[in-house]
Protein backbone atom coordinates (compact mmCIF):
# COMPACT_ATOMS: atom_id res chain seq x y z
CA UNK A 1 0.00 0.00 0.00
CA UNK A 2 1.48 3.06 -1.01
CA UNK A 3 -0.80 6.10 -0.04
CA UNK A 4 0.55 10.07 -1.36
CA UNK A 5 -1.22 13.62 -0.09
CA UNK A 6 -1.42 15.23 -3.33
CA UNK A 7 -3.15 18.08 -3.44
CA UNK A 8 -5.35 20.01 -0.39
CA UNK A 9 -7.19 23.05 -0.04
CA UNK A 10 -4.99 25.74 1.85
CA UNK A 11 -6.14 26.62 5.30
CA UNK A 12 -6.90 29.91 4.00
CA UNK A 13 -10.22 29.61 2.81
CA UNK A 14 -11.54 27.57 5.62
CA UNK A 15 -10.31 30.77 7.71
CA UNK A 16 -12.49 32.99 6.09
CA UNK A 17 -15.30 30.87 6.18
CA UNK A 18 -15.30 31.12 10.26
CA UNK A 19 -14.96 34.64 10.49
CA UNK A 20 -17.77 35.63 8.01
CA UNK A 21 -20.60 34.94 10.49
CA UNK A 22 -19.45 36.91 13.26
CA UNK A 23 -17.07 39.11 11.39
CA UNK A 24 -14.16 37.52 13.05
CA UNK A 25 -10.65 38.35 12.50
CA UNK A 26 -9.35 35.06 10.14
CA UNK A 27 -7.09 33.14 12.02
CA UNK A 28 -5.96 29.56 12.68
CA UNK A 29 -6.72 29.60 16.36
CA UNK A 30 -10.71 30.58 15.08
CA UNK A 31 -10.60 27.44 12.79
CA UNK A 32 -9.80 25.56 15.74
CA UNK A 33 -12.33 26.78 17.91
CA UNK A 34 -15.12 26.73 15.48
CA UNK A 35 -14.20 23.25 14.37
CA UNK A 36 -14.32 22.15 18.21
CA UNK A 37 -17.25 23.36 18.79
CA UNK A 38 -18.66 21.22 16.21
CA UNK A 39 -19.63 23.76 13.50
CA UNK A 40 -18.35 21.69 10.48
CA UNK A 41 -20.23 22.68 7.80
CA UNK A 42 -17.42 25.42 7.23
CA UNK A 43 -14.91 23.01 6.46
CA UNK A 44 -17.06 21.67 3.32
CA UNK A 45 -14.91 24.48 0.79
CA UNK A 46 -11.86 22.51 0.92
CA UNK A 47 -10.44 19.17 -0.81
CA UNK A 48 -7.86 17.12 -0.09
CA UNK A 49 -6.93 14.65 -2.83
CA UNK A 50 -4.52 11.27 -2.04
CA UNK A 51 -3.33 9.03 -4.70
CA UNK A 52 -3.77 5.40 -3.21
CA UNK A 53 -2.01 2.41 -4.99
CA UNK A 54 -1.41 -1.58 -4.45
CA UNK A 55 -4.54 -2.07 -2.25
CA UNK A 56 -6.64 -4.94 -2.56
CA UNK A 57 -10.03 -5.09 -4.78
CA UNK A 58 -11.85 -5.72 -1.26
CA UNK A 59 -10.85 -2.90 -0.07
CA UNK A 60 -12.47 -0.70 -3.17
CA UNK A 61 -15.79 -2.31 -1.96
CA UNK A 62 -15.76 -0.82 1.60
CA UNK A 63 -14.21 3.06 0.35
CA UNK A 64 -17.07 2.90 -2.28
CA UNK A 65 -20.03 2.37 0.21
CA UNK A 66 -18.59 6.28 1.77
CA UNK A 67 -20.80 8.50 -0.92
CA UNK A 68 -19.26 11.85 0.73
CA UNK A 69 -15.97 10.84 -0.33
CA UNK A 70 -14.83 10.68 -4.10
CA UNK A 71 -13.00 8.08 -6.38
CA UNK A 72 -11.79 7.36 -9.50
CA UNK A 73 -10.16 4.19 -9.76
CA UNK A 74 -8.07 2.00 -12.63
CA UNK A 75 -10.43 0.09 -14.71
CA UNK A 76 -9.99 -3.50 -15.01
CA UNK A 77 -11.78 -3.60 -18.24
CA UNK A 78 -9.67 -1.38 -19.78
CA UNK A 79 -6.09 -2.31 -18.02
CA UNK A 80 -3.81 -5.34 -18.46
CA UNK A 81 -4.49 -6.84 -15.33
CA UNK A 82 -1.91 -9.59 -15.90
CA UNK A 83 0.98 -8.28 -13.60
CA UNK A 84 -1.18 -7.23 -10.93
CA UNK A 85 -0.25 -7.37 -7.16
CA UNK A 86 -1.61 -9.43 -4.15
CA UNK A 87 -2.53 -8.18 -0.85
CA UNK A 88 -1.98 -10.91 2.00
CA UNK A 89 -3.65 -10.31 5.09
CA UNK A 90 -1.41 -9.14 7.77
CA UNK A 91 -3.10 -11.85 10.24
CA UNK A 92 -2.24 -14.84 8.16
CA UNK A 93 0.07 -17.60 9.62
CA UNK A 94 3.57 -18.08 8.42
CA UNK A 95 3.31 -21.71 7.11
CA UNK A 96 0.14 -20.80 5.28
CA UNK A 97 1.17 -17.99 3.58
CA UNK A 98 3.33 -19.63 0.56
CA UNK A 99 -0.13 -21.71 -0.19
CA UNK A 100 -1.76 -18.45 -0.14
CA UNK A 101 0.12 -17.09 -2.65
CA UNK A 102 -0.07 -20.28 -5.10
CA UNK A 103 -3.54 -20.20 -4.58
CA UNK A 104 -3.88 -16.74 -5.82
CA UNK A 105 -1.32 -17.16 -8.93
CA UNK A 106 -3.36 -20.21 -9.97
CA UNK A 107 -6.41 -17.91 -10.33
CA UNK A 108 -4.58 -15.66 -12.01
CA UNK A 109 -3.54 -18.05 -14.34
CA UNK A 110 -7.44 -18.31 -15.08
CA UNK A 111 -7.60 -14.62 -15.63
CA UNK A 112 -4.56 -14.73 -18.28
CA UNK A 113 -6.03 -17.69 -20.41
CA UNK A 114 -9.22 -16.15 -20.68
CA UNK A 115 -7.30 -12.69 -21.37
CA UNK A 116 -5.66 -14.50 -24.12
CA UNK A 117 -8.49 -17.02 -25.51
CA UNK A 118 -8.84 -16.87 -29.42
CA UNK A 119 -11.62 -15.76 -31.28
CA UNK A 120 -12.39 -12.33 -29.58
CA UNK A 121 -11.53 -9.07 -29.61
CA UNK A 122 -8.85 -7.53 -26.98
CA UNK A 123 -11.31 -5.59 -25.37
CA UNK A 124 -13.88 -8.86 -25.46
CA UNK A 125 -10.85 -10.80 -24.01
CA UNK A 126 -10.72 -8.19 -20.98
CA UNK A 127 -14.26 -8.34 -20.45
CA UNK A 128 -14.47 -12.12 -19.62
CA UNK A 129 -10.92 -11.72 -17.99
CA UNK A 130 -12.17 -9.32 -15.63
CA UNK A 131 -14.70 -11.52 -14.10
CA UNK A 132 -11.61 -13.65 -12.62
CA UNK A 133 -9.42 -11.10 -10.56
CA UNK A 134 -9.56 -12.00 -7.08
CA UNK A 135 -10.31 -9.31 -4.24
CA UNK A 136 -7.02 -9.76 -3.47
CA UNK A 137 -5.59 -8.43 -6.95
CA UNK A 138 -4.16 -4.82 -6.42
CA UNK A 139 -5.53 -1.55 -8.06
CA UNK A 140 -5.09 2.23 -7.92
CA UNK A 141 -7.32 5.33 -7.31
CA UNK A 142 -7.49 8.49 -6.63
CA UNK A 143 -9.69 9.65 -3.32
CA UNK A 144 -10.50 13.44 -2.68
CA UNK A 145 -13.50 14.98 -0.33
CA UNK A 146 -13.65 17.99 1.59
CA UNK A 147 -12.25 18.08 5.07
CA UNK A 148 -15.59 17.50 7.18
CA UNK A 149 -16.38 14.52 4.82
CA UNK A 150 -12.50 13.23 4.76
CA UNK A 151 -12.99 13.49 8.58
CA UNK A 152 -16.25 11.50 9.00
CA UNK A 153 -15.06 9.08 6.96
CA UNK A 154 -11.63 8.22 8.46
CA UNK A 155 -13.29 8.13 11.87
CA UNK A 156 -15.46 5.32 10.75
CA UNK A 157 -12.32 3.95 9.21
CA UNK A 158 -10.08 4.22 12.21
CA UNK A 159 -11.97 1.88 14.52
CA UNK A 160 -10.62 -1.35 15.90
CA UNK A 161 -14.05 -2.90 14.15
CA UNK A 162 -13.06 -1.80 10.83
CA UNK A 163 -11.31 -4.42 8.29
CA UNK A 164 -7.71 -4.39 9.22
CA UNK A 165 -6.76 -3.38 5.19
CA UNK A 166 -8.63 -0.21 5.17
CA UNK A 167 -8.04 0.78 8.93
CA UNK A 168 -4.67 0.26 7.83
CA UNK A 169 -5.19 2.86 5.10
CA UNK A 170 -7.65 5.05 7.34
CA UNK A 171 -4.34 4.64 9.79
CA UNK A 172 -2.09 6.82 7.67
CA UNK A 173 -4.54 8.75 5.77
CA UNK A 174 -5.13 10.45 9.66
CA UNK A 175 -0.72 10.94 10.57
CA UNK A 176 -0.39 12.27 6.93
CA UNK A 177 -3.18 14.71 7.85
CA UNK A 178 -2.47 15.77 11.49
CA UNK A 179 0.68 16.64 10.33
CA UNK A 180 -0.60 18.80 7.28
CA UNK A 181 -3.38 20.03 9.06
CA UNK A 182 -3.43 19.71 12.57
CA UNK A 183 -6.04 22.67 12.97
CA UNK A 184 -8.36 20.42 11.69
CA UNK A 185 -7.30 16.83 12.27
CA UNK A 186 -4.93 16.69 15.43
CA UNK A 187 -7.60 15.57 17.80
CA UNK A 188 -8.88 12.66 14.22
CA UNK A 189 -9.14 9.19 15.85
CA UNK A 190 -12.17 7.29 15.45
CA UNK A 191 -15.46 8.17 16.62
CA UNK A 192 -15.12 7.14 20.85
CA UNK A 193 -11.74 9.33 21.03
CA UNK A 194 -14.39 12.27 20.00
CA UNK A 195 -17.65 11.25 21.79
CA UNK A 196 -16.05 9.41 25.08
CA UNK A 197 -17.95 6.70 24.50
CA UNK A 198 -18.59 3.81 21.39
CA UNK A 199 -21.61 4.49 19.36
CA UNK A 200 -21.29 0.70 17.78
CA UNK A 201 -23.51 -1.79 18.61
CA UNK A 202 -20.43 -3.79 19.72
CA UNK A 203 -17.50 -2.27 20.96
CA UNK A 204 -14.10 -3.18 20.65
CA UNK A 205 -13.33 -2.54 24.19
CA UNK A 206 -11.78 0.27 23.94
CA UNK A 207 -14.43 2.70 25.59
CA UNK A 208 -17.70 2.17 26.97
CA UNK A 209 -20.57 1.71 24.91
CA UNK A 210 -23.26 4.56 24.90
CA UNK A 211 -26.49 3.85 27.05
CA UNK A 212 -28.50 3.61 24.06
CA UNK A 213 -26.49 1.01 22.59
CA UNK A 214 -26.21 -0.87 26.18
CA UNK A 215 -30.37 -0.93 25.66
CA UNK A 216 -30.11 -2.70 22.88
CA UNK A 217 -27.85 -5.24 24.09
Amino acid sequence: MKVHLIHYTPLEIVELACSIPYQSIPSKKLVKKVWESGHRSVARHTIIVFLVKDVSQSLLRQISRHPHINLTVKSSRYCNMESTNFVIPNFIKTDNAEEYKNDLTSIMNIYRKWNEKEGYTKSQNRELAKMFLPLASTTDLIVSGNYQAMYEFLQLRNCQRAEWEIRKLANTMTEILKKEIPEIFEKLGCKGDELGYCPETKGCGKYNRGKMQMLLG
